[in-house]
């Protein structure tokens, strides 16, 4: 039996700008990433695999550092002599000044530099057929047309779209059809691009080992691939330790900047990276400063993202009655609302709470 340990998608120096994370912060991001890198060659050796397969994204080129070069070459140099096959991808393509051209690799590496199919033999009668991004856009099917010879037994390997299932807002890079690879006679195909596991009966992504954001919920691994004579089978093994999570806050009967820091606090976990998303009507009295409240419940979260979507909870009909400037507003401006059609009349509905917002002299936030 010939076992394969696969991994795609692992985003070494990563930039984590999105979310607000201090350079502090982002650094540990990092390191955990090297650290899930650092267990998939651990889980390679203690399994005794015949080779590890690596199916693009190992890192983004626009950050990456021979730092980070000198990492991997560690690796793979303790796994040796054991083969590391690697397909770069849209993210780490083969190009002139990649890391992968300007690192010294040790002998057991194998680097698949053309978007072009090419064998390498392993033990047994087993044969990978990697092909690899020389630039980071393409848009041309690696296996359309592509047969494998029909001795042995063959696996591919590389960075693509399967798309038939293609997520929303991603991009396709070596787009093919499941069919497509029935076609070429493989075994099995080993892949990258997508960071959620996905699998068919001939094909699989393992998705990135540690979840990268807060779209990433859900286990994260790596693929083993076992070929015992005409058998494949393909199993997920969990190995990351990040978790991302997301909560929502009704803020509704909170009438204290207290009682929401305290609602806050009670998701309080240092296991895990936190996005709370604060939601709802709240009454207008309590005083919601973000950067206080991220400040005064941050040490209890491993990671703290605080999102406001309140809305404040005015009592419009009790405002209407006031014979102040702010009383004449609220009845102007729901004259004006009710003569509007519908799309109109949500602007001028936000209209109309940004500027009781400057009445209460609270700052104003559009957006």
């Amino acid at each position: 039996m010939v076992t394969i340990l696969h991994t795609a998608d692992v985003h070494l120096d990563r930039a984590y700008a999105g979310v607000g994370m201090t350079s502090t912060i982002a650094a540990a991001r990092r390191q955990e990433l090297r650290e899930a890198f650092r267990r998939f060659v651990d889980l390679a050796l203690e399994l005794r695999a015949d080779a590890i397969t690596i199916g693009g994204d190992l890192y983004e080129h626009e950050r990456s550092t021979l730092d980070t070069g000198n990492f991997l070459r560690a690796q793979f140099e303790r796994i040796a002599p054991t083969p590391v096959l690697i397909a770069p991808g849209n993210h780490d393509p083969y190009v002139p000044d990649s890391l992968y051209r300007r690192v010294n690799w040790p002998g057991n590496v194998t680097i698949f530099s053309e978007p072009r199919l090419r064998p390498t033999k392993l033990t047994g009668d087993v044969t990978i057929w990697g092909a690899g991004h020389n630039a980071p856009d393409l848009r041309n099917n690696l296996v359309e047309g592509f047969r494998v010879p029909p001795e042995g037994q063959h696996i591919l390997l590389f960075h693509g779209s399967d798309i038939s299932s293609v997520p929303e807002g991603k991009p396709a890079h070596c787009p093919f059809r499941p069919e497509d690879i029935d076609l070429t006679g493989a075994a099995f195909a080993l892949l990258g691009h997508y960071h959620g596991s996905r699998s068919r009966d001939r094909f699989a992504y393992p998705g990135s080992p540690e979840a990268l954001d807060f779209s990433e919920a859900g286990a994260h691994g790596i693929l083993r691939l076992d070929v015992d004579g005409s058998m494949v089978s393909a199993q997920l093994i969990e190995n990351g330790t990040v978790r991302y999570v997301t909560h929502r806050l009704d803020v509704a009967g909170i009438d204290s900047s207290d009682g929401l820091r305290s609602a806050i606090l009670s998701h309080a976990d240092t296991r895990v990276i936190t996005r709370l998303i604060l939601e709802g009507d709240l009454a207008p009295e309590v005083e919601l400063d973000v950067a206080a409240l991220y400040d005064a419940c941050a040490e209890g979260f491993q990671f703290l993202d605080l999102v406001n979507r309140t809305r404040p909870a005015w009592n419009l009909d009790e405002l209407a009655e006031e014979s102040t400037t702010k009383g004449a507003f609220v009845r102007l401006m729901r004259v004006k609302i009710a003569a509007l059609p519908p799309d109109d009349a949500e602007t001028a509905e936000l209209a109309l709470t940004l500027g009781l917002q400057a009445f209460e002299r609270k700052e104003v936030t559009i957006g």
